[in-house]
């Protein structure tokens, strides 16, 4: 197969979240038995073009300064063309914001595969005060996307809503080999870690604050915040302004080595989002044996359970904040949770994850429904 996947997010972009690591860990294995190119937006400091595990990625765009959306809205006038160009089989088409479709079935006589790793429309909504969600409606209703990937059960029903007879695969996200520790060499230590983008309103790291401020501080329970993105500054500010400097610091993103270390000394990890389409962050901490803090929110809620995971049912900065002293104060639970969440997280490989995607490629090219 000579297959196209389009995904704006980049793995070498230090603002990129979890997308681009799915995009590049199914790919990387299918690189070996087929022809795949990535094609992705500019960021500062890229390269046009470079291979990575038998993948070439190709950068679309520009950045036009001061417009901080000139690279994701010049990669969306480059895709098309693109397509045209270039010879393909099968076309992979991330939802990307604002507007989730980017209508690439207009460009090419084969099949398209939309892979939903996105759906926040309601910070964009709220942003520029445009209705994006029912504009994505009225493109899906043209009855040019027929075939989508899903990482949760509930996106797959949400996504069956408006198109009662799209053909759906829940294919999750996976976890290394490498990321896993044994029980025996699981350490508790003497904090609590956020990892993950620096979003402050999707991620939820206001409510996190104000847990500590409340609740969390008169514990003298510590934070490491992990993690990259343009509003570090404002939170380090924030957290100077309530005197919390001494408990809570920032070490920015972590890859690696540096990754696996936070995650094998933190106590538990805490995940406070206000949305996600599956929850990596909760996949690694899994791996390494630790308990997860978060909200009880749609699809995070399908790979975070009860039996290996605190789930708090209201975004509430109180409540999370209790949650976690409780659970800081109770060792044996968290090594319960954390044991149960080893075992959880064994059912996510790589591996086979890109094994049933290329299934569901060949299935749709058997099909060749466009």
């Amino acid at each position: 197969m000579i297959i196209i996947h389009a995904d704006t997010d980049d793995l070498a972009n230090p603002l990129g979240g979890g997308a681009p690591v799915r995009t590049f860990e199914i790919n990387k294995r299918l690189a070996t038995r087929h022809k795949v190119t990535v094609l992705t937006a500019m960021f500062p400091g890229a390269q046009r073009e470079e291979t990575k595990a038998d993948i070439l990625y190709h950068r679309l765009g520009m950045q036009i300064y001061p417009f901080g959306l000139s690279p994701h809205l010049t990669y969306l006038t480059r895709l098309r063309p693109y397509l045209r160009a270039h010879n393909h089989d099968l076309v992979i088409e991330e939802f990307m914001p604002p507007l989730g479709f980017c209508g690439l079935p207009w460009a090419t006589n084969k099949p398209v595969i939309s892979l939903v790793q996105w759906y926040f429309f309601e910070f964009w909504e709220k942003k520029y005060h445009l209705p994006f969600q029912r504009w994505m409606k009225k493109i899906a209703n043209r009855g040019r996307y027929h075939n989508f990937i899903v990482q949760s059960n509930c996106m797959g029903e949400t996504i069956k809503q408006f198109l009662p007879n799209a053909v759906i695969a829940k294919i999750p996200c996976g976890i290394h080999a490498t990321s896993f520790f044994t029980p025996d060499k699981t350490i508790y230590g003497d904090f609590v870690l956020f990892l993950g983008r620096l979003d402050i309103w999707q991620k939820g790291i206001d409510t996190l604050l104000e847990a500590w401020k409340i609740c969390c501080a008169n514990a003298n329970i510590k934070l490491i915040v992990a993690g990259g993105g343009p509003a570090q500054k404002q939170l380090e500010n924030e957290v100077t302004k309530a005197n919390l400097h001494h408990l809570i610091s920032f070490c920015g993103s972590v890859h690696g080595e540096a990754k696996r270390d936070l995650l094998q000394q933190c106590r538990f990890l805490v995940m406070p989002s206000r949305e996600e389409t599956f929850g990596l962050v909760a996949l690694e901490a899994m791996a390494a044996g630790k308990a997860v803090v978060a909200f009880d929110i749609d699809h995070l809620n399908e790979l975070l359970r009860p039996h290996w995971a605190e789930l708090i049912k209201q975004h509430n900065p109180e409540q999370l904040g209790q949650t976690i002293c409780r659970l800081w104060q109770d060792k044996d639970r968290c090594q319960k949770l954390g044991r149960e969440g080893l075992k959880q997280a064994a059912n996510y490989s790589w591996d086979t994850l890109a094994d049933q995607q290329e299934q569901f490629y060949q299935d749709i090219l058997r099909t060749n429904q466009p």
